[in-house]
Formats: structure tokens, C-alpha cells, sequence
């Protein structure tokens, strides 16, 4: 079997279970904040939404080094081994950064890697996407290609998550009134106020994957 074929299939798997758990996550999420049920059903929907989270969490992070063999087994790049080596040095780091954090939000280690994590999500987002702007003016390192477009829009992907943490962040502690407060009306408006705002990033990243594998199949621009 060709290289190419394995990096393909790994980046097919990559984006069916990144996408296809995730829409599990916002069902389990949706549900979490509808007030007609019961409270403590309401947490283990919750609950359930935080676990089966972890699974895009891994192919979020995985789409970054999938993504450049993919690249480089179809001729478009040509990382020296140093730089994979680093690559997936990097990969492993905000791997156990990135889900440890999302693991362990009850413990003060688990905010502090959450913290960290989002340092490098908005780093690393800015930064691919100054290289795919750098790529497409002309200035490289890549080409004006399908490659230098899915690297601006993992980038962009990434600020998108980004913006469903932050956006979620209080709807966590929303959550934690309710379980100390019971439901009100002005915490069930605060609750699905702050839904409300989680989804439309959640959505956009959605688009925006769909879109990075429409250009990855379809190679629209070379």
C-alpha cells in the first residue's frame, strides 16, 4: 500500500470522527439546557456532552500532522525529518495540553493546562494564518495553492474553537448556579442565552471543516 493511501484513510478517519462525535457533543449540549427536564438529567447530558468531546478534541489536534504527510506524500511540501520529528513533538505536547485540560476541568492542574491551551490555539491559529496570507502574497513557504487555503482555514478553524470555549465558559458557571440555585427564569434565559452564543461558533467550525475537506477532495485551486 502506497504512503499516500495511508495518510489519505487517516485523514479521512480524522475528519469522520472530528465532525461526526462533535455533532453528538452539540446534540447532548442542546438538550443539557432545556428546562423541561429534569435537573439532574440536565447534568447528565452535560456530562455525557464533556466525555464524548475528548474524541474531536484528538482529531482536532491529529488533522495538523495528518494533514502535512498528507501534503508531503503528494509532492506539495518537503519538511525535513527535523521538522517532522519537532512536528510531532509538538503534536504529542498539545495533545496531552489540549484533553488532559478538557479532562480535568474540576481540578486546578486541569484549569491550568486548559489556560495554556488556549495560548497555543490562538497562537498557532494567528500564526498559520499569517503564513497562508504570506503563502498566497507571494512570500511562501508555500505555493498560492489548495495547501496555503487549508492552512489559513485550520488556522481560522482554530480560532473558531477558540471562540466555543470562551463563549462556553460561562455557561459553565451557569451551570454550577443551577446545581446550587435550581432553575429561575433568569437562569434558564442566562443558560440558553449562553447556548445560544456557543453555537453559532460551533457552526462556524463546522463550516469551515466542510469546506477544508471540500477543497482537500475537489483540490479547487491546484
Amino acid at each position: 500500500m502506497a504512503e499516500y493511501e495511508i495518510w489519505k484513510f487517516l485523514h479521512i478517519c480524522m475528519f469522520v470522527f472530528w465532525l461526526g462525535t462533535d455533532v453528538g457533543v452539540m446534540l447532548c449540549s442542546k438538550r443539557s439546557v432545556d428546562p423541561n427536564l429534569g435537573i439532574e438529567a440536565r447534568f447528565q447530558m452535560l456530562e455525557m456532552a464533556l466525555k464524548i468531546e475528548l474524541l474531536p478534541r484528538v482529531m482536532w489536534v491529529m488533522a495538523l500532522p495528518f494533514g502535512v504527510h498528507l501534503s508531503a506524500t503528494l509532492g506539495y511540501i518537503e519538511p525535513s525529518t527535523i521538522t517532522l520529528a519537532l512536528m510531532w513533538i509538538f503534536t504529542f505536547a498539545w495533545l496531552v495540553i489540549n484533553v488532559g485540560g478538557a479532562a480535568n476541568l474540576d481540578k486546578p492542574f486541569g484549569q491550568n493546562l486548559s489556560k495554556i491551551n488556549r495560548f497555543i490555539v490562538a497562537s498557532l491559529g494567528i500564526g498559520l494564518i499569517v503564513i497562508s496570507l504570506s503563502s498566497f502574497m507571494g512570500n511562501g513557504p508555500y505555493e498560492a495553492n489548495s495547501v496555503a487555503l487549508k492552512v489559513g482555514l485550520y488556522g481560522l478553524i482554530n480560532l473558531t474553537i477558540l471562540g466555543i470555549e470562551i463563549a462556553f465558559f460561562p455557561l459553565g458557571q451557569s451551570f454550577e448556579r443551577l446545581a446550587i440555585e435550581g432553575s429561575s427564569p433568569d437562569l434558564e434565559s442566562e443558560i440558553s442565552g449562553g447556548m445560544s452564543k456557543t453555537l453559532i461558533w460551533v457552526h462556524a467550525t463546522y463550516i469551515l471543516i466542510f469546506i477544508v475537506a471540500f477543497i482537500g477532495v475537489t483540490k479547487i485551486i491546484g
